[in-house]
């Protein structure tokens, strides 16, 4: 009887936090309820939260995928919402491949945070179906902000159409999400052999991972960033390529712990304990939109400019990897360094070495959130606080993403000069999409 006692207090105070729009920092020794305001960013930032819970219990599914799930999740946002305001211009019509879009019922009151409620929750019912109790968990926060908006002044009518329009709209991108070629069929992938090319490596030995990404289609066409080629590979320990991925083993071999720390950090693989790349990023947005109070609307154009980016940056980056197929610091250490039982402090992922994706993906997010909210927003990344990471404090987003560039030195996974051309892919993948895209008039 205690134990069910205890439970039922724990759910009881767990349904009144969800109703008041309760947020729970890791950081913090109490509880700070937020009282949410009808169009606030908090919508997002618990939206967020609730994403990122369910990365963390979803099993099988990779970076690539998960990375896309986020970029189409920020479109049906947007789209949901955008019509709210007449400064706010829709992304059909500049975007590839999406002519058209359902435009708002006419002549009806509409609630739009109801309609970014209603989005959201589709497209995570959709991305997560096979994630354990995903349905009961966006359900219960999409019920939650259903009640707010009833008690914070909206009728039913304009709730009900709101939402609708929210669903109408998930669908619409749910549909266009089909063509991406991301579902395509492609031959078995068969890599190139010879010196220096990239080979499985320890400890699992996979295969290529997504080898045809690269295909697939960018939110923004003309979005093309051509990168110098790679440092000419060589056996011979007074060439360049010897003395770079000598400079990976020498630092592997005396890392202080801050750098273990940074390595660590910024691992972001989906193992349910990190968030990937995109999830690390979408968090860092949720604490800044949190921290300063942005719109709902403020809110779903950074988030929308943060996750298209990533994601062109994501093929282009493996569009260049692909085309140069470079041997990983693992690879060659135990070969040509004669050090057969090296292994890297964090895990290779299985596919080429140049350019680093992480960094690719990292700075484009940061390139786009500071076009989005200015390059001078400092923040403390409280991202895995809940798993034992100390938070870290960056003075601007782009001072994280190199952070984030250099964690994959320190973890033995990819040579400086991979690292620099990601930083560089990542930077002009978010400018050239941001260029291209209009949201205001």
């Amino acid at each position: 009887m205690k134990t069910i006692r205890i439970f039922s207090i724990a759910l009881l105070f767990s349904l009144a936090c969800s109703l008041a729009s309760c947020e729970i920092f890791p950081d913090h020794k109490g509880e700070v309820k937020v009282k949410n305001k009808p169009m606030s960013g908090q919508l997002l930032a618990d939206w967020i939260r609730l994403h990122l819970k369910l990365i963390r219990s979803t099993t099988g599914v990779g970076t690539p995928a998960l990375s896309r799930h986020f970029a189409y999740a920020s479109l049906a946002l947007y789209e949901s919402i955008a019509p709210s305001d007449k400064q706010y211009l829709s992304l059909s019509g500049q975007l590839q491949g999406l002519t058209s879009l359902p435009a708002p019922p006419v002549g009806k009151d509409i609630c739009w945070p109801a309609s970014a409620n209603a989005a959201m929750a589709s497209m995570l019912r959709a991305f997560y179906a096979n994630t354990p109790h995903s349905a009961t968990r966006i359900d219960s926060l999409e019920n939650a902000y259903a009640q707010n908006f009833a008690q914070t002044g909206f009728n039913t009518a304009s709730i009900e159409t709101g939402a609708s329009y929210g669903k109408v709209m998930a669908q619409a991108i749910l549909e266009y999400a089909k063509t991406d070629g991301f579902t395509a069929v492609h031959p078995p992938y068969v890599a190139p052999t010879g010196e220096g090319l990239w080979i499985p490596t320890p400890p699992a030995f996979a295969p290529a991972a997504v080898p045809y990404l690269g295909t697939n289609r960018k939110f923004v066409k003309d979005n093309i960033v051509p990168l110098v080629p790679p440092t000419a590979f060589s056996k011979d320990p007074g060439s360049a390529f010897y003395g770079m991925v000598k400079e990976v083993y020498d630092a592997s071999t005396h890392l202080t712990e801050e750098q273990k720390t940074i390595a660590a950090f910024w691992e972001d693989i989906p193992n349910g304990k990190y968030y990937t790349a995109s999830g690390h990023w979408a968090s860092i947005l949720r604490q800044v939109i949190m921290s300063k109070k942005l719109s709902l609307l403020e809110s779903s154009v950074a988030y929308a400019k943060m996750c298209l980016a990533v994601n062109d940056a994501f093929i282009n980056c493996f569009t260049v990897k692909y085309q140069h197929n470079l041997i990983r610091p693992v690879t060659y250490i135990r070969q040509y360094l004669n050090q057969p039982e090296w292994s890297s402090a964090i895990m290779t992922p299985n596919h080429p070495e140049y350019p680093s994706a992480h960094t690719s993906l990292c700075m484009a997010a940061a390139t786009a959130l500071s076009e989005a909210l200015g390059n001078r927003v400092s923040f403390t990344d409280q991202a895995y606080s809940d798993v034992g990471f100390q938070p870290r404090h960056f003075q601007n987003f782009e001072a994280a993403a190199q952070e984030a560039g250099m964690s994959r030195f320190y973890g033995g996974i990819h040579y400086k000069a991979s690292i620099n051309a990601g930083l560089e892919l990542g930077k002009k993948s978010a400018q050239n999409l941001i260029k291209h895209l209009q949201f205001r008039k």
